[in-house]
């Protein structure tokens, strides 16, 4: 009898040992788990704004640049100079071009990590193990 009590109202034995051991490690998957989704959450916002940011721009600027063209192909309609127009417009749509794509892959070479605060928070956790 003494040899149950004193189990009881002494150390803990190996299976609540185990128990808490579990319970930490569970306790850690889940705040880990619960960051990846805000982080996922996130990225998705962040995605959807860049796409609608995006698409206004793109419809501004053609809209800006066809009007643009017009205009300088109208003027220049009754003058010798209209093919020499018609290749300063085509000049400036392909470099118009350039810099849009050039400014695409600065911009997706630019974006942060993903997941790198999970990432970061798991590397802790694994220094504190060893």
């Amino acid at each position: 009898m003494t040899t149950a009590a004193g189990t009881r109202g002494g150390a803990p034995g190996p299976f609540a040992s185990l128990k808490a051991l579990s319970r930490t490690a569970l306790d850690i998957v889940h705040t880990r788990l619960a960051l990846l989704v805000t982080e996922i959450a996130e990225e998705q916002g962040r995605l959807a704004e860049l796409l609608v940011y995006a698409a206004l721009t793109l419809l501004a600027a053609v809209v800006a640049v066809v009007m643009l063209a017009v205009l300088v192909m109208a003027t220049l309609w009754d003058t010798p100079y209209r093919l020499v127009a018609a290749g300063a417009v085509a000049a400036v749509f392909a470099a118009l071009g350039v810099a849009s794509a050039i400014a695409l892959v600065r911009k997706t070479r630019a974006q942060p990590r993903l997941f790198n605060a999970s990432l970061e928070e798991l590397g802790t956790d694994l220094e504190r193990l060893q």
